[in-house]
């Protein structure tokens, strides 16, 4: 069976990190909406509105449920997106469970001095170009409480020292 690994966060906690990380380790394969912004939107036409969002989740999920129904890999990881309201959150465990998967959240989180140090250096693996200090206090001001079954990852001494646990865990 496929799983379906959620990864909510505010920008610069390091879900992309463990991502690439957790995929190595357990043979998966990362579904990265801001990549899919990338190539989808080059350029200037990328905006980063909702609408861009939302579509490029919805080709992230359709390829995901591809995936699962061919039976590989084990592991998909969907990561680029905060997952800052419940909303989004329910769409994306409904496409997973629509698609026959297993899914699980995880809620990566650190220091707010952690994260904006992060985001203060220059990250040419992440595709997002919007991301900030401004950017983080803004979603962590309006960020939902997660209400689904999640796990809490903490990243605040980077990911190296938690990704065999949570690969473990999975």
């Amino acid at each position: 069976m496929t799983n379906w690994v959620i990864l909510a966060g505010l920008p610069g906690t390091g879900k992309s990190t463990l991502a690439r990380a957790l995929a190595a380790m357990l043979g998966g394969v990362v579904l990265d909406k801001d990549q899919v912004r990338e190539v989808l939107f080059p350029g200037s036409l990328t905006d980063y509105t909702r609408e861009q969002d939302d579509l490029c989740m919805r080709a992230i999920f359709a390829a995901a449920a591809y995936l699962t129904a061919n039976g590989s890999p084990r592991y998909v990881f969907l990561d680029g997106r905060t997952y800052s309201r419940r909303e989004q959150l329910d769409e994306a465990v409904r496409s997973a469970e629509q698609a026959g998967a297993g899914w699980r959240i995880l809620h990566v989180m650190c220091a707010d001095e952690v994260a904006e140090a992060r985001l203060g250096v220059p990250d040419g693996s992440n595709a997002a170009r919007n991301r900030n200090a401004a950017l983080y206090r803004e979603i962590k001001a309006r960020f939902e409480p997660i209400v689904l079954s999640h796990t809490v990852v903490d990243t605040t001494h980077g990911v190296e020292k938690i990704a065999d646990e949570i690969g473990s865990a999975l």
